[in-house]
C-alpha cells in the first residue's frame, strides 16, 4: 500500500459510509495507520504547528470512524455468520481474531437458547464450556497461551473468564483463583 496519507483515510472512510458490506483493506492498513500517527505525533512535538494540530484531530476522528463502522459491520456480519460459514475476505488480519471471538460469542448463545427451548432449565447456566471464571491476583501481562491466542494483560482484582487450560496454570502458579 505504501505510505499513509490523509487523503487515502478519507477515501477509506467514504467507501465504508457509502457500502453495507466490509471495504477490503489493504493488509498493511493497520500498519501504515500506526506508522502514520507515529509520524504525525513526533512532528506535532518536536515543532508544534496549529494547522498540523488540527490536520491530527481530524485525523484520529476520521479513524475512530473507520473504526466504528467496520466494527458494526463485523457484528452484523458475524450475526449472519454465526451457524454457518466463517468466511469474510475484507476483514484485515488484525479484525480477524475479533470476527472469529464474536462469532463464538453468538454460537454459544445460540446453543444456549437452543438449550432453553428444548426445554433444559435455563438452558446451559455455567459459564461457556471448556471455560472457567477466575479473579486475577497479581499483574499479569499480556501473552499467548497454548491455543495461540492473546490473553491479558491484567490487573489484580479482575474478572476473566479464560480456557480451562489457562485458569489451571494461572491458580497452580498463584496468580488466579476460581470463582466458579
Amino acid at each position: 500500500m505504501g505510505e499513509m496519507t490523509y487523503e487515502r483515510l478519507r477515501k477509506v472512510q467514504a467507501d465504508e459510509r457509502e457500502g453495507s458490506a466490509l471495504t477490503r483493506l489493504p493488509p498493511d492498513f493497520y500498519e501504515s495507520v500506526g506508522k502514520m500517527i507515529s509520524e504525525r505525533r513526533e512532528r506535532l512535538n518536536s515543532s508544534f504547528s496549529l494547522s498540523e494540530a488540527k490536520e491530527f484531530e481530524n485525523t484520529l476522528k476520521i479513524l475512530r470512524d473507520i473504526f466504528a463502522l467496520r466494527e458494526q459491520k463485523m457484528v452484523l456480519r458475524a450475526l449472519t455468520t454465526a451457524g454457518g460459514a466463517r468466511e469474510s475476505p475484507a476483514l484485515a488480519p488484525e479484525e480477524k481474531e475479533a470476527f472469529d471471538r464474536i462469532v463464538a460469542v453468538l454460537e454459544e448463545r445460540q446453543k444456549w437458547l437452543g438449550g432453553l427451548l428444548e426445554g433444559k432449565e435455563g438452558g446451559e447456566r455455567r459459564g461457556r464450556a471448556g471455560r472457567v471464571r477466575a479473579r486475577i491476583l497479581v499483574p499479569i501481562p499480556e501473552y499467548v497461551g497454548a491455543d495461540g491466542r492473546k490473553y491479558g494483560p491484567y490487573e489484580p482484582g479482575a474478572r476473566a473468564e479464560m480456557p480451562e487450560e489457562e485458569a489451571r496454570l494461572l491458580i497452580r502458579r498463584k496468580a488466579a483463583e476460581a470463582l466458579d
